[in-house]
């Protein structure tokens, strides 16, 4: 092999032994037997104890029948193995959702005096859609098989609290029920919450309390195999999504939320089921939980001092973490060395300023050309409806051809500048104009989100502490090897690549098909680093980089474009509903489609109109409408119990709100016009304050769930003067079961979330006292 070649393939095969490294190194362990020792966490005793909660499928909402056997089923468990569970209850209201769930308490003590105690948490509701095997269902069955394990071991120092609560997916209402009410919740210190957001892959250490400095170092004593990285807790912070520790992090506990998001396609749908629940992920997250429970039950103090920590695994294998106002220092440090090295280069003749100009536009234009690139080919994919939608859930059923194709388009950018500018630029001129940029970045995310700093802090570190004997061998007025100039570049390409990859892997399971641009822009950074030994390999090899990484990203394209966007396994989420507005008498079919495509088979099925509306004033969602048979249903019952009154600056009404068919969920929407101020629910324990839930037009909705059947009553004062209509919606999880549009729903498509509903609609005038 040419010298000149032989660093650019060492950085490509160092590049596929790392991309292999982590492909194996971050999966699931394997699952521990029945027979296993009962000290240990066993994946299929946990199993058994799911089959036995959820083995039916049926769902379990908040303040349904299901829900109240599955509570029946947790409290004989937890009482077999020698705990005295208790239920917690009551009304409270949380982002405009109000509901009365009903949380499950049990707690070991501890032999210290002291009363701070460690909790355990996981939900035991589900979504209306599925029966919730995976979220939450498994990680219950797994705090059961981790009380058997702790009842039988020595008490720990700490007492261990173990929630299991009631209404997260309705808001996390459970556990703000306990934050807020129970006596224990004051003594509580520290969490550990179990979740999940799919059904397969390693359980993630995904967020942190506020003390994660000392909490890493505990973590780091007590998991074997740890997944984890700052940079997930900086991605999470940015999606729309909350868990129960979200609730403990604002009432100050420390802890670790944990949770697998492998396969999650099958999220909040019916094909979250114990079939397709992982024993391996049940074996990642019990191992996890017991062992982070154990090391706080045991820590000496609950109590540490507030301070931040920038962390991340070595593949599965090691952690490595450092206080996060190390991460400054560091990035400006090796930021000086590289300037230090660079002005060494330019005096000795190594690199000449408009080298290092036109080194800086080849990087620039792998970042804008890369991503430009992949973006264009996701447009393409969602303008053609191969690829759904980034508003909804953008996943489809095949994405490793594309997966590919992303990262093949940052190699393609990179051979491109390589080819166009190798002359311009030469080696040290990409080399400066790349590693220089990468320490700039380093310092200024230290400063802006130090969690997501490590992967360019350790490239800068590793560009200038590769790049030091070359850069002291041209002080001493001599020419370095080939071999020395091959390692400047090689150790920064290598360890970007290394520090990339762990985080990528998750990353389509958590964004959906916008990790694919994201991606490749992250790539960007690593294939840029290739630039130097681009520039000095043969024009044949560069030439065959570019066509192979061509013919892989539009390979990978193309098979994107031609495979079925959904498939069984991996469905579109389609939910049918039955309204019927009782004022005008009429009756609609509406289907919400995730694609904002109607399924061919739905759109024969029924006359739905071509064009999505809004499926109510003010609603931010859409959904085909057809026409619908009518049936006699009942309307919900929105009624004044007392005369309103009137202010100089407000009106107040007393309303009871009731389904007379006994729905266990109704809505209510009062206009923009109402200029809403307060929503107080009157509850057997007192008046419960409603936070206000702002629509899109402006309109204030609160969404009664678990609702009695004597209904709730609650109270509105408004700052509006005039009438106002206001919206009441009752709604059952069901569909009309003599109606044949559910046959009709390809097998590639199914309900999630709420699943398929029957809404009844009315409209009632509130006047104020004055206008009365």
């Amino acid at each position: 092999m040419p010298a000149a070649n032989r660093g650019l393939m060492l950085a490509l095969a160092g590049t596929a032994l790392i991309g292999t490294a982590t492909l194996a190194a971050y999966r699931s362990p394997a699952p521990l037997r029945g027979d296993a020792p009962p000290h240990v966490f066993s994946a299929y005793r946990a199993k058994a104890i799911l089959e036995d909660l959820v083995g039916s499928g049926t769902p379990h909402p908040i303040g349904s029948a299901a829900g109240a056997q599955l509570r029946k089923a947790i409290l004989l468990r937890l009482s077999a193995v020698g705990f005295a569970p208790e239920l917690q209850s009551g009304f409270l209201c949380k982002d405009g959702v109000c509901g009365n769930p009903v949380n499950i308490v049990a707690t070991l003590d501890g032999t210290s005096e002291e009363p701070d105690a460690v909790m355990l948490a996981a939900h035991y509701d589900s979504v209306p859609a599925g029966p919730g095997a995976s979220d939450d269902a498994a990680s219950v069955a797994a705090v059961l098989e981790i009380a058997r394990i702790l009842a039988a071991r020595p008490r720990p120092r700490h007492p261990v609290v173990l929630l299991l609560s009631d209404g997260e997916e309705a808001g996390s209402l459970g556990a703000s029920l306990f934050v807020q009410q129970h006596p224990m919740s004051r003594h509580v210190k520290a969490a550990v919450n179990l979740d999940a957001r799919g059904t397969s892959g390693p359980s993630l250490m995904f967020e942190t309390g506020t003390a994660n400095a000392w909490l890493m170092r505990l973590y780091e004593s007590a998991i074997a195999r740890p997944f984890t990285s700052s940079l997930y807790y900086v991605v999470y912070k940015k999606l729309p999504n909350d868990t129960d520790f979200t609730v403990f992090k604002a009432a100050a506990y420390q802890g670790f939320n944990l949770a697998y998001i492998g396969d999650v396609g099958r999220y909040h749908t019916p094909l979250d089921s114990v079939a397709n629940a992982s024993l391996s992920s049940i074996q990642h997250q019990g191992d996890n939980a017991l062992a982070l429970v154990s090391a706080l039950a045991d820590a000496p103090t609950l109590q540490p001092a507030i301070s931040e920590a920038v962390f991340f695994d070595a593949f599965a294998r090691a952690l490595i973490a450092w206080p996060s106002g190390f991460t400054l220092p560091a990035a400006l440090l090796s930021l000086a060395l590289l300037l230090a090295e660079s002005v060494i280069l330019v005096r000795k003749g190594a690199v000449a300023g408009r080298e290092v100009l036109w080194g800086g536009v080849g990087t620039l234009s792998v970042f804008v050309s890369g991503v430009a690139l992949c973006a264009g080919l996701l447009a393409l994919g969602i303008a053609v409806g191969k690829v759904p939608r980034l508003g909804g859930a953008s996943w489809i059923s095949q994405p490793l051809p594309m997966h590919i194709a992303s990262a093949a388009i940052a190699l393609l950018a990179a051979a491109c500048a390589g080819i166009w500018l190798a002359r311009r630029a030469g080696f040290w001129g990409f080399w400066l104009a790349v590693n220089v940029f990468v320490a700039i970045l380093s310092v200024a995310s230290a400063i802006a989100v130090p969690g997501a700093s490590f992967v360019l802090l350790l490239t800068a570190i590793a560009a200038g502490l590769g790049a030091l004997p070359t850069a002291l061998t041209w002080a001493r007025s001599r020419v370095p090897t080939r071999c020395a100039t091959d390692i400047a570049a090689l150790l920064p390409c290598l360890v970007i690549f290394a520090g990339l990859f762990p985080q990528l892997i998750f990353l389509y399971a958590g964004l959906g098909s916008l990790a694919w641009p994201l991606s490749t822009l992250l790539l960007c950074f690593g294939t840029s680093a290739l630039l130097p030994l681009l520039a000095v390999a043969s024009l044949r090899v560069r030439q065959r980089v570019l066509a192979i990484a061509a013919l892989i990203a539009l390979g990978g394209t193309a098979i994107t474009l031609s495979v079925p966007t959904y498939s069984a396994d991996w469905p579109e989420r389609v939910n049918l509903e039955y309204w019927l507005d009782v004022d005008s008498g009429q009756s609609h079919y509406l289907a919400r489609c995730d694609s904002l495509q109607l399924p061919a088979a739905l759109a024969a099925a029924a006359h739905f109109d071509p064009v999505p509306h809004a499926r109510f004033a003010g609603s931010a969602s859409a959904a085909f409408y057809a026409a619908a048979p009518k049936l006699e249903l009942a309307a919900p019952e929105l009624i004044l119990t007392s005369p309103p009154a009137s202010s100089a600056s407000a009106s107040h009404f007393e309303l009871r709100l009731r389904s007379t068919r006994g729905a266990p969920e109704a809505l209510v929407v009062f206009p923009a016009s109402a200029q809403v101020a307060q929503i107080a629910l009157r509850t057997p324990a007192g008046l419960v304050s409603a936070p206000l839930t702002p629509l899109r037009s402006g309109a204030t909705l609160v969404d009664f769930v678990s609702l009695p059947a004597a209904g709730v009553e609650f109270s509105v004062e408004a700052a509006g003067h005039s009438p106002m209509a206001v919206q009441v919606f009752d709604q059952t999880y069901e569909f009309p079961t003599k109606q044949g549009l559910q046959r009709a729903r390809p097998p590639n498509a199914t309900s999630s979330q709420d699943g398929d509903v029957t809404v009844v609609h009315r409209t009632v005038s509130l006047v104020p006292a004055a206008d009365r």
